[in-house]
């Protein structure tokens, strides 16, 4: 035990140098905002004695957060490290040797506020033997954002967090955070939002009879294709197959892909539910006859 004690006390009386990543934070008052590529944190490289080192896990809030106080709009650089130096409080045997990026630019714009659409940044694997059924449902499916008018005007929507789901074998219902990609200088009404997945065991089910429609067509134009209508088979859920009926799935052949070709017959085009997919098509092409309406 004393030989172990006298080990740490021989190695924290070195000197060290350790990276870490520093947040970053601008506070704006409105109706200004902060614009400009404003990284989330700052990589900042520390040099001294193993004992003063341990301080930056304990005691320290380590934290880049600049004040601004606006008046109109403005641009002006941040030197990261000077910043840093001046503010964080550290002691003469405790330095910062190196920040990245070591300046930061930034732009003071006009604070706005819009509504923005949602889309969920997630992968699911499932088990074998079950599938996605329809699209994720996020409630809500939009929040509103604040910040600077530059920024906003670029996002139609916004994503959530990157997730993964693995071996799932059920339906997945639980809360969820908008992505922190530029929360240092965005406002977000929510950061939580609850997702929705609908997993079912997966199952296939055959449609005959589904009529194929010649969408484009020009008024003087009829086309006359051979056979008129295919029988389609589809892997889904089970639940989500038993409810499909086959008014509910669309076959088409474009008139200008008719008019592309020199085959002489074209595969149609299927629109089914979401969650859904065609496994196999009889028959496979249609054929075609283009006559002149009189």
């Amino acid at each position: 035990m004393l030989s172990a004690v006298l080990w740490i006390s021989l190695n924290l009386n070195q000197t060290y140098e350790i990276e870490k990543t520093v947040p970053v934070k601008f506070n704006v008052n409105k109706p200004y905002a902060v614009s400009g590529n404003i990284p989330l944190n700052l990589d900042v490289k520390f040099r001294g004695v193993g004992w003063n080192l341990i301080r930056l896990f304990t005691s320290f809030n380590l934290e880049f957060t600049y004040d601004v106080n606006a008046k109109k709009k403005d641009q002006f650089i941040v030197v990261t490290k000077e910043f840093l130096d001046n503010n964080l409080g550290l002691s003469q045997n405790l330095q910062i040797t190196a920040v990245y990026p070591e300046t930061l630019f930034v732009k003071i714009d006009s604070y706005e506020e819009k509504y923005v659409k949602l889309h969920p940044n997630i992968q699911i694997d499932c088990m074998e033997g079950y599938q996605v059924v329809g699209k994720p449902v996020l409630v809500p499916d939009s929040i509103k954002i604040g910040g600077a008018f530059e920024i906003l005007k670029t996002l139609d929507y916004f994503n959530t967090r990157s997730i993964k789901f693995e071996n799932v074998n059920a339906g997945i219902n639980r809360r969820i955070n908008v992505s922190d990609s530029l929360s240092n200088i965005l406002w977000f009404s929510q950061n939580e939002i609850d997702l929705k997945i609908e997993i079912e065991p997966t199952a296939e089910k055959e449609f005959s009879n589904i009529e194929i429609f010649v969408t484009e067509l020009p008024d003087d134009k009829e086309v006359l294709l051979i056979p008129q209508a295919v029988t389609i088979q589809l892997k889904g859920g089970v639940n989500q197959l038993a409810k499909i009926e086959p008014a509910g799935i669309k076959a088409s052949i474009d008139f200008r892909k008719i008019l592309s070709d020199s085959t002489g017959s074209l595969t149609p085009v299927f629109d089914i539910p979401p969650g859904s997919t065609v496994i196999s098509v009889k028959p496979e092409t249609i054929q075609y006859v283009i006559k002149r309406k009189y």
